[in-house]
């Protein structure tokens, strides 16, 4: 290889970033990431892709490596194709992509490049042999950027304290919860604040799926020890997705003495699940024993507050970057009403909306907005005016007739213009219907509640998040069937 068009490949990239010039091939890289990232499980992004690297560029072609032959494998057979289609939506180099191992590449390139997974030990203080990468595309997981809310605090405070070193009740530890809420964003959270602290303090952070490939690889070789010296000599010994081992007897058992040995010797256990020890099923009677005599917290579903912060933060992660991709208040609303699952889900829509908007070179419109929340949670259907009177009606404490009613008491006159406001965005009323199922007003009362509204939305996040905990209870109601 011409060692001098690779170092000029390198040079040239900084010197683009430097001059924002055209995008350089590690950013295009994170950008495909971030996109991956919100549309797999955590657990298999941080091993499969996470793990890649891009090395170097070649005559336009960038050598993207796995760490072996198993990794080669995997991202060939199953990701391969989804990255080279969003590269070529988001490269305007129009470069091409190459998967390569790179315990086989020549001993040239290996010499050029160096480790490049190096990176990783040098800002975490450790050898990176046990650390997943940091994730690139969107924010690191840290504890800095958990948005934290009802329904994760205890099991946030609870990780914190494993990583100051402060006792938590028992050795023990079982984070568990639905898929998508952050669990394992937490518990990388704890690794890296662990590394901050205390570089010496060994975190092993490894998927129930890498404990079982490597237990079963030793098992055909004949020699578990390598795995054993591994997880052994941890401080700190974090297992996630914990159910995928249920059922296998060997894989549980191996797991079981594991658990003892760290133990044993003064460590600590994470175990990640998406199940509370009364529920978890599958598994031998020790290790179920283990599990019931655990610390358990729960991690449940985001409120409205909470998914709102997911939204609003990772907008603006990608307009840093990108900074026409700009999401207004009441785009940020109906994303928060229109998507009804975890916040993995919120976080999967707005990359959705990111490639909608031309990978964030255009400004998201709301009809692409639309389209998403089609896309991600079907057909939105259309609530009755009486429906959303209901609704509004939970949320503020009056009475039917202080609704419809003539008062011009502001704290009747907020909540109507409210529900007035989601009449119109949520419904194809128009203005005069609108104004006839209140009361028989005018249409112009309507339109001004609608343009008093709109303008407030944006510098008023009480009025947000009152819309929003509506817009929640009207898509409640319409799940139960009220229409």
């Amino acid at each position: 290889m011409d060692r001098k068009r690779l170092f000029a490949s390198r040079v040239n990239e900084g010197l683009q970033e430097q001059q924002g010039g055209e995008a350089t091939g590690q950013r295009v890289w994170e950008d495909v990431q971030a996109v991956l990232k919100s549309r797999m499980p955590e657990e298999e992004f941080v091993r499969w892709i996470a793990e890649l690297r891009l090395v170097a560029e070649v005559e336009s072609e960038l050598l993207l490596a796995a760490t072996d032959m198993v990794a080669l494998d995997r991202v060939s057979r199953e990701y391969k194709r989804e990255i080279e289609r969003l590269w070529a939506g988001m490269d305007p180099q129009a470069r091409t992509i190459k998967l390569i191992c790179w315990r086989t590449v020549s001993p040239e390139l290996r010499e050029l490049i160096g480790d490049p997974w190096a990176a990783d030990a040098d800002c975490d203080g450790t050898d990176g042999s046990d650390d997943p990468p940091l994730l690139s595309g969107g924010p690191a997981m840290m504890f800095d950027n958990l948005v934290v809310g009802p329904s994760n605090k205890t099991a946030v405070e609870v990780a914190k304290r494993i990583a100051a070193g402060l006792p938590t009740g028992t050795p023990i530890t079982l984070i568990f919860g639905p898929q998508g809420t952050g669990k394992t964003h937490t518990v990388l959270a704890l690794k890296t604040e662990v590394a901050k602290r205390d570089p010496k303090r060994k975190v092993v952070y490894l998927t129930a799926e890498e404990f079982m490939s490597s237990y079963l690889d030793g098992v055909k070789a004949r020699d578990t020890s390598g795995l054993k010296r591994r997880l052994r000599t941890a401080a700190i010994l974090i297992v996630d997705d914990l159910h995928r081992i249920a059922g296998k007897p060997g894989t549980e058992n191996e797991l079981f003495q594991n658990i003892r040995e760290v133990t044993g010797t003064g460590g600590q256990i994470v175990l990640v699940g998406d199940a509370g020890p009364g529920e978890t099923v599958g598994f031998g009677q020790r290790l179920r024993a283990e599990i019931k005599g655990a610390t358990a917290v729960e991690i449940g579903l985001p409120d409205a507050a909470m998914r709102r912060e997911i939204l609003c933060r990772l907008a603006r992660h990608i307009a840093v970057t990108h900074p026409e991709f700009l999401l207004e208040d009441d785009m940020i609303q109906k994303l928060n009403s229109g998507i009804r699952g975890p916040g993995r889900e919120l976080t999967g829509a707005v990359w959705s909306l990111y490639t909608e908007a031309n990978f964030g070179q255009e400004t998201p419109t709301m009809d692409m907005l639309e389209r998403v929340i089609r896309r991600h949670s079907g057909e939105l259907r259309e609530p009755s005016i009486d429906v959303i009177k209901k609704a509004t009606l939970k949320i503020f404490p009056i009475t039917r007739a202080d609704l419809e009613g003539p008062s011009k008491m502001q704290a009747f006159v907020y909540p109507r213009q409210v529900a007035m406001y989601l009449c119109r965005t949520m419904t194809r009323k128009s203005f005069p219907q609108i104004g006839r199922a209140f009361g028989k007003r005018d249409h112009t009362t309507v339109l001004y509640a609608f343009r008093r509204i709109e303008k407030a939305l944006p510098e008023d996040p009480r009025l947000a998040d009152d819309l929003s905990r509506v817009e929640t209870v009207i898509l409640d109601m319409l799940d139960a069937g009220q229409t």
